[in-house]
């Protein structure tokens, strides 16, 4: 379970960071250079145990199609971060959870208690209007933050199918080098930014690049020692390590609306734990 903690902390680490490399080289510039380090980590990272690599067509489509969804919810992400402040857009993730439960129930026949989960969505609904000080609009930031949280919420559980078969290194690499495709296609060829190795000299963007790609390795790996459930619920406090990096680094705030905020989503997950 520690690895899942350690992953989680880790993507609110790099969540942080997003905003202000956006806001200084442009969101389609970060996120190129961004995945080009991470898929080459996590390229090296495979070749590690490349004597376990299964050729499995069907697995590798499923991951491709996980890293398609996935790469769309990152855009969104990234873009919902160039828009809103990052606590506002980091606890939009209580609704990822929601709706990987849901698809769970859904793909995989869980059981879900449905007293329960009307509950979690009343109190992710408070959760939000709390981090917005309950005069709640749905500005653009927080509708590209929602959608964020749809591709996430569908990616995470169709991944733990090719990481049972295939293994999670596999996997992630396969769901990186999609992301990579389509970074490629948009940034390279549609907005001509060209790839310039000097970016990474950028501390944030070289930290973003490295978090990113140890809480890919350890978040997945966690979906091979534990049960799904347990990592997604966890991931819900990633909120916690962007929050503690913005409030350090960034001088950004809690209010009292925005702790009761963090309060109620707690309760979400402690709901999640019991449905």
């Amino acid at each position: 379970m520690i690895t899942a903690v350690l992953g989680v902390l880790f993507f609110g680490f790099a969540d942080a960071l997003w905003r202000p490399s956006v806001l200084h080289h442009g969101l389609h510039k970060v996120l190129l250079h961004r995945t080009v380090l991470t898929t080459l980590i996590l390229g090296l990272y495979l070749i590690t145990d490349i004597q376990h690599f299964k050729f499995n067509i069907p697995m590798i489509a499923m991951g491709i199609l996980t890293g398609v969804i996935a790469g769309f919810g990152l855009y969104f992400l990234v873009k919902a971060f160039s828009l809103e402040t990052t606590t506002n857009v980091l606890y939009l993730n209580i609704f990822t959870l929601l709706i990987a439960q849901l698809f769970s129930f859904i793909l995989f026949e869980e059981s879900i208690r449905w007293e329960y989960y009307t509950i979690q969505i009343g109190l992710s609904i408070l959760t939000v209007l709390c981090f917005n000080r309950f005069d709640f609009k749905l500005r653009k930031g927080l509708l590209y933050g929602l959608l964020a949280s749809l591709c996430f919420g569908i990616a995470y559980p169709l991944a733990g199918i090719p990481i049972k078969e295939i293994g999670f290194k596999t996997t992630i690499f396969i769901q990186e080098i999609t992301i990579l495709f389509i970074f490629l296609c948009f940034g390279y060829y549609i907005k001509k930014i060209r790839i310039d190795f000097k970016i990474y000299f950028d501390i944030k963007i070289l930290a973003l690049s490295v978090l990113s790609a140890f809480a890919l390795i350890l978040f997945f790996y966690s979906y091979t020692v534990i049960e799904i459930y347990k990592v997604n619920l966890i991931s819900n406090f990633h909120p916690v390590g962007g929050m503690i990096v913005s409030i350090i680094l960034f001088g950004e705030r809690l209010t009292k609306y925005q702790i009761l905020g963090v309060l109620s989503s707690i309760i979400v997950c402690l709901l999640i734990f019991v449905n």
